[in-house]
């Protein structure tokens, strides 16, 4: 997981450089015809652009070929609004000897509207797009509009982009060889799959973790995470290809009306993570009526004209990111052991929100790639949060279970006690007796923990207890209960284990790494393991029996003995006299 993102990064940058290094061995003087060659296969227009700003709607593409063209440059912000239309004129021509088909897309998935026109025979064929038209109408199904170039060789060729939408928006033109454009599609593809499957896997994950626990904020980061993603789907057109294809309606407003609800309940989320109330409570009334303004904001599409609705979504999405940024680092300047991790994430998510809306205003320059980007830093905070949520709970969730398990378990080492494990012990034995299932029973013991006591005082002796549960369970699995049965002595059961040799090799390791010094501790601190132990499939002793002559074992060990592992053995048969049977 941390590995992910940075990988991420690199795929998408060498994507974008490969872009713009194609723009940039294409950046030529303006002329009026593009030549399209072998090299290089993808390119973004360059330069400057053929344009013709129409004051209404209603003008066809042989009305558009008459007009007044102007050169602006490619990068330029294009003044659309809902009462007028934008003509972009090219002249392309497809090189000789070059067999490859070419095809042009505008990636912007929010784009109302937008006509190509080819003009073949005097007469223009049009191709449309946008997520005003259903996707079965679109020229090529896809997350934003693309087109099949018809260009023949060495014959340039006139082509018209007819593009409507309702507010200002950079258009970005990119043509490529069709064999080259898969493969884009095919990377942006893989990108894009592995941003939702990891923000989805995350809120599967948060809904598991309400199932198990029953935890309001659990609940909410697995809504959190389906909603990050909803947006993000949105922003990138995976939701108008997937969902509603066939409701270009919503598809349309739903580029506007997620992302705003998303960083309100983003807000409102974070809110409950950070707890601010305590140490700012002015900034968290704050925090938390931005959060609902943020929901609230969403009802403007419906109460005012829509110019003005997109003016106050994109102040609420400002706004909102700034305040989310302020709050983490109000969190990370209060000690949070997270808050570094969350302000990485929150700080370039800002600073490209506020590169978007200077650019949407015209104070910056275009920059088109920057929308991946910012989808990689939104999908970046919610493993952030997640792992907020789960450090923020995790020390009263171990508090909740502790205090649950308190019946069963030892407070100071976490293990059984010594009647649930008899519990243990004696379900396992009928299962030995009735199913000769391989099982040993070990009794360990730290045979130095009161001469540490003695020495070092109680609470080192009670450390050096807890680092002796720490080594036990590296030789144990899940499903072997342990218990503390003395104050410095455990017993164990080790399930499925069916030769002495198996019981000696983990039962060594375990004394092998009590001789290791323990780290922190001066002078130096080694524990000295004993363990007897017992196969019950060979020896089947009684429950009730087992632990008290395993302790005798235990207490026939020298203290500087070479053997620490021993095992307790059967108890001989006596061989009855057959003279004696027959003549009784």
């Amino acid at each position: 997981m941390p590995y992910l993102f940075p990988r991420l990064l690199v795929a998408l940058a060498l994507w974008i450089g490969a872009g713009m290094a194609g723009a940039r061995a294409a950046d030529v003087a303006f002329t009026d015809a593009l030549v399209l060659g072998d090299n290089p296969t993808s390119l973004t227009i360059p330069g400057r652009t053929w344009q013709w700003l129409e004051n209404g709607r209603s003008a066809a593409a042989a009305d558009a070929q008459s007009a007044a063209f102007e050169a602006v440059p490619a990068t330029q912000i294009a003044p659309l609004n809902p009462d007028n239309t934008l003509w972009i004129r090219l002249r392309l021509v497809r090189a000789a000897g070059n067999a490859s088909h070419w095809v042009l897309n505008i990636p912007q998935p929010y784009l109302d509207y937008v006509t190509l026109y080819e003009l073949r025979n005097g007469a223009w064929y049009p191709q449309t797009a946008g997520d005003t038209h259903a996707q079965h109408h679109w020229a090529m199904r896809w997350l934003y509009p693309e087109f099949a170039l018809n260009l023949s060789a060495g014959q340039p060729q006139d082509v018209l982009l007819q593009i409507r939408n309702f507010k200002p928006l950079p258009l970005p033109l990119r043509i490529s060889q069709a064999n080259a454009r898969e493969g884009q599609r095919l990377l942006e593809s893989i990108l894009l799959g592995l941003v939702f499957g990891l923000v989805l896997t995350l809120g599967v994950l948060s809904m598991l973790r309400y199932a198990e626990f029953r935890n309001v904020s659990d609940l909410g980061a697995a809504l959190y995470s389906a909603l990050i993603a909803m947006a993000l789907g949105q922003f990138n057109g995976v939701l108008n290809v997937l969902l509603w294809d066939e409701a270009p309606a919503w598809a349309d407003y739903a580029n506007s009306v997620l992302p705003v609800a998303a960083v309100g309940g983003a807000l409102l989320f974070g809110r409950h993570v950070y707890a601010l109330a305590t140490h700012y409570p002015r900034f968290d009334r704050v925090f938390y009526a931005m959060g609902w303004g943020g929901l609230a904001s969403v009802l403007s599409y419906v109460v005012v004209d829509r110019a003005t609705a997109d003016i106050i979504a994109g102040t609420v999405l400002l706004l909102g990111t700034a305040t989310g940024l302020a709050a983490t680092w109000l969190s990370w300047r209060a000690g949070s052991p997270i808050g570094a991790w969350l302000l990485w994430t929150y700080t370039p998510q800002f600073a490209m929100v506020l590169w978007m809306t200077l650019e949407a205003g015209g104070y910056l320059p275009a920059f088109w790639p920057l929308r991946y980007l910012l989808t990689v830093t939104v999908a970046a905070s919610v493993p952030a949060l997640v792992y907020a949520l789960g450090r923020a709970t995790h020390d009263r969730k171990e508090l909740e279970a502790r205090a649950e398990h308190l019946p069963t378990q030892d407070a100071l080492t976490g293990l059984l006690t010594p009647s649930a494990f008899q519990t243990h012990l004696e379900d396992a034995y009928q299962r030995v007796v009735n199913g000769r299932e391989p099982l040993a029973l070990v009794l360990v013991s730290v045979i130095n923990h009161e001469h540490i006591r003695s020495k070092m005082g109680d609470p080192i002796a009670e450390q050096c207890l807890l680092r002796a549960v720490i080594k036990l369970h590296r030789v144990l699995r899940d499903v072997d209960p342990a218990a503390r049965v003395g104050s410095a002595r455990f017993a164990m059961l080790l399930e499925g284990v069916a030769s002495r040799q198996a019981v000696t090799e983990r039962l060594v390791k375990l004394v092998a790494s009590g001789l290791i010094p323990l780290q922190g501790l001066q002078p130096e601190v080694t524990l000295q393991f004993q363990a007897a132990c017992v196969l019950l499939h060979e020896n089947p002793i009684a429950p009730d029996k087992a632990l008290n002559e395993l302790s005798e074992v235990l207490a026939g060990i020298s203290p500087r003995t070479r053997r620490p592992v021993r095992f307790l053995e059967p108890v001989p048969t006596q061989v009855g006299s057959l003279h004696s049977s027959l003549s009784a």
